[in-house]
């Protein structure tokens, strides 16, 4: 069956229907209402494997691997090339990004780092122009764009973990590449939105766009030069990309649009595998990667805070969990700005932020009955192992081996930089730099920028139980967080838990900002978070300013295996 027309299947067969109410009746008996109101039709079960993308072309991808014989991190590889073929616009080459990896048979949890770097000749000021900062500068300029590292990262982890070859796990992006596929109505409004970023760097002849407009839905959309740079790389191997003539055009596209990264710079990139970072809700425990990856750490600290109230009691977008949560997010707002950054270069007190003491202490500053007027970093007096250390698709094989992996090149369509004959977008991730020279995560020679990513794989006992992670830039973990809450606390099937309203708020400079809600949010929270002095600000359902969830969850004391996609994405889960 097309893949297509595979993930819009509407969950109204009987059989399955039946089978999914009494699943979820049996393992969540609190959501026997519930489950009747799922609308979303991305949902599927299996018993083998599972994978879940944000496009059906690539879930389907890498679900082919899987029937192959190949592991999940063959899969998901194969899943995340070919994604730069189907969702160029969020992920792809010339991006970076992040994968956390539970090896079954040996029961360990390791993570693959491959953010990309700042060039060497990068500076706390180098976005400053007139005494001001340049935003044009930090998202559409050749000095927008750092060292790519997913080509680097995939490699390794094929390598290290994976049984089939790079050549294998391309194929599929390079056939859809070349034939070509339906533009959804995401892309077109992506499209869209991107027009003139894209028509000033790509140019009129890009095929990102069509015969210089943007794409409509349904128009096809092919890019022949990704396909001959895929099978470039297929061939002869990421060094052709790092050291060879791909670099040679990525530092000749970067340069003519004034930015300051060399061959140099490509061909010294290195991904970087670390131990996780670990934390407990309740219980459950969460592996998930450090810093500079920032979105599974600030899960953790959100849980634990959350922790220290009675969130199930109050319920799913009341106002007094819409209040306490948005205040904890302010807090973790504060505390991100002051310590995070690259831990290669700056020391981090992970072990304090991450203590359920501190969370305490934060629960304990929050007043219930109206937002604080100023949220404050923390100081600690001992930082202990202080070195301790945006799409996303997740895998599960047959062996029980898990990928959640989130890669991104940043704004939707990148830089809008092609290099020359390539057909792949540039990063524009040195905007995730701070605009402050002084803050630890200013921009410097080699240094990785703070990213918001947070893949994550959480379990029950020592048992896998859910694989989850999302876009959305610094919505990811406030957006991860509720996922979390509305399975565990609020006993919503995964679908439900991803499919259910958001919402968002921070800090900056220790000010409270606006929290931003889903038009599907209850008016009567909506007014009673005003009345209590909180500014809100209602955006559309299912806007993808909330990100768009992928996740897997592995249903305790079965074989089966449920997958959930974020219908504010082109999300597909496809199992067998």
């Amino acid at each position: 069956m097309n893949p297509e027309k595979l993930c819009f299947l509407k969950k109204s067969s009987l059989t399955i229907g039946i089978f999914l109410f009494f699943l979820i009746w049996l393992c969540f008996p609190s959501s026997k209402q519930s489950l009747l109101d799922i609308h979303q039709p991305y949902n599927y079960i299996g018993k083998n494997g599972m994978v879940v993308a944000a496009h059906p072309l690539a879930a389907n991808a890498g679900l082919e691997m899987l029937k192959k014989g190949g592991n999940a991190v063959d899969a998901a590889v194969t899943t995340a090339f070919t994604l730069n073929a189907a969702e160029p616009f969020a992920s792809g080459i010339g991006g970076g990004g992040f994968m956390v990896i539970y090896i079954a048979k040996e029961r360990k949890v390791t993570t693959v780092n491959f953010r990309e770097k700042a060039p060497s000749r990068a500076s706390p000021n180098m976005f400053i122009e007139n005494g001001k900062i340049n935003e044009e500068w930090r998202k559409t300029h050749g000095l927008s764009v750092a060292v790519p590292g997913v080509l680097a990262g995939l490699d390794y982890a094929l390598k290290k973990y994976g049984t089939k070859k790079l050549s294998e796990t391309m194929a599929k992006a390079i056939e859809i590449s070349e034939k070509g596929f339906q533009v959804s109505k995401t892309f077109s409004a992506i499209n869209k939105d991107e027009y003139e970023k894209l028509l000033l760097n790509a140019g009129e002849s890009s095929c990102y766009l069509n015969q210089s407009f943007p794409y409509e839905p349904g128009d096809i959309f092919r890019n022949p030069e990704l396909a001959r740079t895929l099978k470039l790389i297929s061939r002869k191997g990421i060094t052709v990309f790092y050291k060879g003539e791909i670099a040679h055009k990525i530092v000749k596209a970067v340069k003519s649009k004034g930015g300051i990264l060399t061959l140099e710079d490509l061909a010294q990139y290195k991904p970087v595998e670390q131990a996780p970072i670990k934390g407990t809700y309740k219980d459950y425990t969460i592996f998930t990667i450090g810093p500079p990856a920032s979105g599974g750490f600030h899960v953790i600290q959100l849980l634990n805070i959350l922790e220290n109230w009675p969130v199930k009691e109050w319920g799913l977008n009341s106002t007094a969990y819409i209040h306490h949560f948005s205040e904890a997010l302010r807090f973790v707002f504060a505390d991100r700005s002051h310590y995070l950054g690259d831990p290669d270069f700056i020391s981090i007190p992970i072990i304090n932020l991450l203590s359920k003491e501190y969370a305490s202490h934060i629960a304990g500053q929050i007043d219930p009955a109206r937002p604080l007027d100023f949220y404050p970093y923390s100081e600690f007096h001992e930082q202990e192992n202080a070195k301790e250390n945006t799409t996303h698709l997740c895998v599960i094989d047959k062996q029980g081996n898990i990928v959640s992996l989130t890669q991104s090149i940043n704004h939707f369509f990148g830089s809008g930089i092609v290099p020359e004959e390539t057909g792949f977008l540039l990063n524009n991730h040195m905007d995730d730099f701070s605009r402050n020279a002084d803050s630890p995560n200013a921009p410097g020679p080699k240094h990785r920028p703070v990213s918001s990513m947070g893949p994550l794989i959480m379990f029950k006992g020592d048992m896998p139980f859910l694989a989850l992670g999302s876009p959305g830039g610094t919505r990811i973990f406030s957006s991860l967080a509720q996922i979390i809450v509305n399975i565990i606390d609020f006993a919503l099937s995964l679908d439900e838990a991803i499919e259910s309203p958001r919402f968002f708020s921070y800090s900056s400079q220790g000010k409270a900002r606006s929290i931003f809600v889903e038009s599907r949010i209850p008016q009567s929270s909506v007014k009673d978070l005003e009345i209590i002095g909180h500014t809100i600000q209602v955006r559309q359902a299912y806007d993808r300013y909330f990100g768009g969830a992928q996740g897997i969850m592995i249903i305790p004391y079965t074989r089966i295996i449920h997958g959930g996609a974020d219908s504010r994405r082109d999300g597909c889960g496809i199992g067998y």
